[in-house]
């Protein structure tokens, strides 16, 4: 009798536990690498931390030293105007808020160019702030002129100077955040729409692999136990 399993012709197919083995490798290998992408999508929300973390406290507080600053000038404009004491209180208040504001902003820098501007911007404040107090010393001890000149031309063109540095800084910081918000929610529209393209293929070889499954195995098995599992005799009409 001729072989019928013999020819050039025959297929030849693994064992079938290698097959299970090899459909459940490709589905957990599946899973591992959506795994790992939604390990990226956790670091995706740490750039974003880093944004809170500093980018916007950097912001806030060069517009804290701003508003500071620039309520100083107004006290030390309505002192030379009015000779109110109470002014200078305010304005000595004012300062230190600014100093502090300048301080965070220098601690919360990134890169050279906000650390650069947010120096400069300081020093120009500290200037103005000593030239200030000399003429409120010259305006108490009865110059009034003097002071009030001054602050009407040089000690304008120094506030003026500092305010520029103070507004490239906030333009700086506007820079930075507007360009780590894009990137990262680019970065996070791209990986779920590849996790969701992962999860849809992981479905799909999963099922596949399901239906393979209940074919190679189940189905011959229980047409086996079918075979194998003798008929009720007939009984016949009572």
């Amino acid at each position: 009798m001729t072989d019928r399993r013999a020819g050039s012709g025959q297929r030849r197919w693994l064992p079938l536990g290698y097959q299970v083995w090899a459909g459940v490798t490709v589905l957990l290998a599946l899973l591992a690498g959506i795994s790992l992408l939604a390990m990226f999508l956790v670091s995706i929300e740490a750039d974003e931390a880093r944004l809170n973390r500093q980018d916007v406290p950097y912001a806030s507080a060069v517009a804290e030293a701003a508003l500071n600053a620039k309520s100083a000038a107004n006290d030390q404009r309505g002192f030379l105007l009015t000779g109110d004491r109470g002014f200078i209180t305010e304005a000595d208040g004012r300062v230190g808020l600014a100093r502090t504001a300048f301080d965070a902003a220098a601690a919360a820098a990134i890169g050279p160019d906000q650390q650069h501007a947010i120096d400069v911007a300081r020093a120009g404040f500290e200037r103005w702030v000593r030239v200030i107090q000399q003429e409120i010393a010259t305006y108490q001890a009865g110059n009034h002129t003097g002071p009030i000149q001054a602050s009407l031309g040089g000690d304008r063109q120094l506030r003026k100077a500092y305010e520029q540095w103070l507004t490239s800084a906030q333009a700086l910081a506007s820079s930075y955040i507007e360009s780590s918000d894009s990137s990262a929610s680019a970065a996070l529209s791209r990986s779920v729409r590849t996790l969701l393209g992962g999860l849809i293929v992981a479905l799909a070889v999963g099922l596949g692999v399901s239906f393979w499954l209940v074919r190679s195995i189940a189905m011959p098995v229980y047409r086996l136990v079918a075979r194998l599992t003798p008929a009720e005799p007939f009984s016949g009409l009572s």
